[in-house]
């Protein structure tokens, strides 16, 4: 579901019709040149002109254009892209916060999750996967597209408040409704050991899944894999 945006508006003109699509298509010297002009202090992609430049040099990588050549939906493309540059600002927290405030307002909660899904480098696990299974162009894009349908179903995202007991029984009704091939665990900073926590407690209860961690200082990956999958 794409949205159109006037290449003559300015960008709050093209965010009032819901559109960061308009955002994005801007270079980094027309929001500079744009943003001496106004002062709104919730037009957040203005005041933050560095993840403007961040933006255009994530949508470079090859992570994206593997993306961009399995996925039309223009709203998950702009996910995508938000999420490539929370990874590359996640030095500067109050500048993730206010672009993650500005997606989930924009693209609601499944948005946000794709955003944070790319962020945590999940998809660029999944695509290396892919490529071990030596999947076909058209094999590797209907894995990809499935891959973002249902990351509502197949994705836990754990947050510091969020309650032990509460995670593991979400994921277990999931993993036993939908039998997926994989399902994520995934979290930034202080909740890496409750991850961890959660992941244990599920594996306790679902049949036939096994367990893949990856974990840095920052962020933890786990996958709950299907055995009979890989």
């Amino acid at each position: 579901m794409g949205m159109a945006s006037n290449p003559s508006e300015g960008p709050l003109e093209s965010a009032a019709k819901g559109a960061v699509k308009g955002f994005l298509e801007w270079t980094a010297e027309r929001v500079k040149e744009y943003a001496q002009k106004i002062k709104r202090k919730d037009a957040y992609l203005l005041q933050n002109v560095g993840s403007f430049e961040e933006l255009i040099k994530q949508r470079k990588t090859t992570e994206f254009q593997i993306f961009r050549e399995n996925i039309d939906d223009e709203d998950l493309r702009n996910c995508f892209q938000m999420g490539l540059t929370l990874r590359g600002i996640e030095d500067n927290p109050e500048s993730c916060k206010a672009l993650r405030n500005t997606i989930l307002k924009t693209y609601k909660a499944k948005g946000l999750h794709v955003a944070q899904f790319v962020q945590n480098g999940i998809f660029a696990k999944f695509i290396g996967r892919y490529l071990e299974e030596s999947l076909t162009p058209k094999e590797m894009k209907k894995e990809i597209q499935n891959l973002f349908d249902n990351i509502e179903l197949t994705n836990s995202f754990v947050q510091v408040n969020d309650d032990i007991r509460i995670e593991v029984e979400k994921i277990v009704n999931r993993i036993n409704s939908h039998n997926p091939r994989t399902y994520v665990i995934s979290g930034l900073g202080s909740v890496k050991e409750k991850c961890r926590q959660i992941a244990r407690e599920v594996l306790k209860r679902v049949n036939d899944y096994s367990l893949e961690t990856y974990s840095t200082e920052r962020k933890i990956i786990i996958f709950l894999n299907r055995i009979d999958s890989f």
